[in-house]
């Protein structure tokens, strides 16, 4: 039997599958639960005692999970980098306007916000920034994007220059996450793909960009 076939048998179980996750795209879901039901096809053993169905289910199930967990991590970090940000250039406007850096009650005050909540922000972001280096770099990036009007006029040229070795789709889709502040799903909506293919093309986006950096 041909893959396709494999997989259309098994369609019923895929979007089964799926509709244990709420709130999340059924198309994305389905097209990682595709890639385990290939995963668990080539690791299934014809004589197991195990029926492939029952077999398969923790591999789809497996990557449905990764995807969604995945994709709320990374938008809780984004957010919370936003917001650590902003705490960050108010740290730096008050010492410049006062002489002295801020307490965190006074940026809370400044920035209408409570002070518990600068307090866990903190904390969260720099639990963020200490993890592994691909994280880093792609934070990074983010926060260069993000200020661009606050970087030097060499930085910004190779920043640009960087996203020159980006094909077209490539570029569309650095220019929807990192510079419209797009979430991968919305991403995925605009340019007709899914959000497995747009997280695939942006890892390797920004591995081109960091190497062009750091050459």
């Amino acid at each position: 039997m041909k893959i396709e076939e494999i997989i259309k048998v098994h369609e019923k179980l895929i979007y089964k599958i799926a509709s244990k996750f709420y709130n999340y795209d059924r198309e994305d879901l389905y097209q990682v639960g595709v890639i385990g039901l290939i995963k668990a096809l080539r690791n299934y053993k014809e004589n197991s005692e195990t029926k492939f169905t029952t077999y398969a289910y923790e591999y789809i199930f497996g990557e449905m999970y990764r995807l969604v967990n995945d994709s709320r991590t990374i938008k809780l970090n984004k957010d919370i980098l936003k917001i650590y940000k902003k705490i960050e250039q108010t740290r730096y406007l008050l010492a410049q306007k006062n002489g002295a850096f801020p307490t965190n009650g006074e940026i809370a005050l400044y920035l209408e916000i409570d002070e518990r909540i600068i307090e866990a922000t903190i904390i969260s972001a720099q639990s963020i920034l200490s993890l592994d280096k691909e994280t880093e770099e792609e934070i990074d990036l983010y926060n260069k994007l993000a200020t661009e009007e606050n970087i030097s006029k060499e930085d910004k040229i190779a920043l640009y220059d960087s996203l020159e070795t980006l094909e077209e789709q490539e570029r569309k889709i650095i220019d929807f996450r990192y510079f419209k502040d797009m979430t991968q799903s919305e991403t995925a909506k605009k340019l007709g793909l899914t959000q497995v293919m747009v997280s695939r093309y942006e890892k390797k986006s920004l591995d081109k960009m960091h190497s062009y950096l750091a050459s």
